[in-house]
């Protein structure tokens, strides 16, 4: 019997692209092979296994892309892409191997702040929400973070609850309760959560948000929004004193408590012109502020 003649060809060239170039650890990641050989013999078929640093099989295939999955440990990996032996049509093709990188990150973490208080009253106890948020939508209940006050001292600490916000697929949050300082003015605080090995890494996350504190409120200033033609109430109408805030109610009425002085109001309504005037507070002092409607643009139809 005639032995089988076998040509051995040169050595295959392999390209590999990873997406993403950096990625959370445990996510997925593609791994795209391409191999070409120097007689340009068709590769169509031909098996890849992707392997560990340690040699461990990771996956394999026909050439193509592959979806694996990243290691939880952080930092940079070396895999390889291993091209198996092939014969066919009398032609052979070695194993040969490429090199590559895949560069694993802890999972981010994005700290919000929401619901503060427009002025606090110096002195006074006023609550927020606190949500925190991963990356890879990781289940987060129970997360610690502290609130840190304009000299970096610590002043509260809360866990996250065991719900997400509505609406919301993985914004874990939590009500923080703190104390204003005793002194008027704008102060920067920061909102710090730790980061974590337990089970997917996670990077430590932080916000900065700005507490606006006043001197204590000395009146009351009511504030009545009417449409000017119907003479009806406004409700939900913007009212501002700065740095107060308030919305009207069904009856059109907001009630503001601010600090002794001159103010410039300010009064908005959806679809109507904002109206502004000038009031001095010295008392307990009631504004009207009649707001007319948006005129209709005019639409050339031609």
């Amino acid at each position: 019997m005639a032995a089988k003649a076998v040509s051995t060809h040169g050595e295959r060239t392999c390209t590999v692209e990873v997406a993403p170039s950096e990625v959370d650890a445990g996510a997925e990641l593609t791994v795209t092979v391409r191999a070409a050989c120097p007689h340009g013999c068709d590769l169509t078929g031909q098996r890849v296994s992707i392997q560990s640093e340690h040699d461990t099989e990771l996956a394999s295939g026909a050439l193509s892309e592959l979806v694996l999955r990243a290691p939880l440990e952080v930092g940079e990996h070396v895999w390889r892409a291993v091209l198996m032996a092939h014969e066919t049509n009398g032609i052979r093709h070695e194993e040969t191997n490429t090199g590559f990188r895949i560069v694993v990150v802890p999972h981010a973490t994005s700290v919000n702040v929401w619901g503060m208080p427009s002025a606090i009253a110096a002195g006074e106890r006023f609550s927020f929400k606190v949500g925190i948020k991963c990356s890879a939508g990781c289940k987060l209940a129970g997360r610690t973070l502290c609130v840190l006050d304009h000299d970096g001292a610590q002043i509260a600490t809360a866990s996250l609850r065991e719900d997400v916000w509505p609406d919301t697929s993985a914004l874990y949050f939590v009500a923080v309760e703190a104390q204003a300082p005793r002194t008027a003015g704008d102060y920067q605080w920061r909102i710090e959560s730790s980061g974590s090995e337990a089970g997917a890494p996670h990077a430590a996350g932080a916000c900065t948000f700005v507490v606006k504190v006043v001197e204590a409120p000395d009146h009351e200033v009511t504030v009545e929004a009417f449409d000017t033609e119907k003479q009806t109430p406004i409700k939900g109408a913007h009212v501002l004193l700065h740095p107060y805030r308030a919305l009207t109610d069904e009856r059109g009425v907001a009630k503001v408590k601010v600090a002794k002085g001159r103010y410039t109001l300010f009064v908005s309504g959806f679809n109507y012109i904002g109206h502004e005037s000038i009031i001095d507070v010295t008392s307990d002092i009631t504004a009207r502020a009649e707001l007319t409607v948006e005129p209709e643009e005019n639409v050339d139809i031609r």
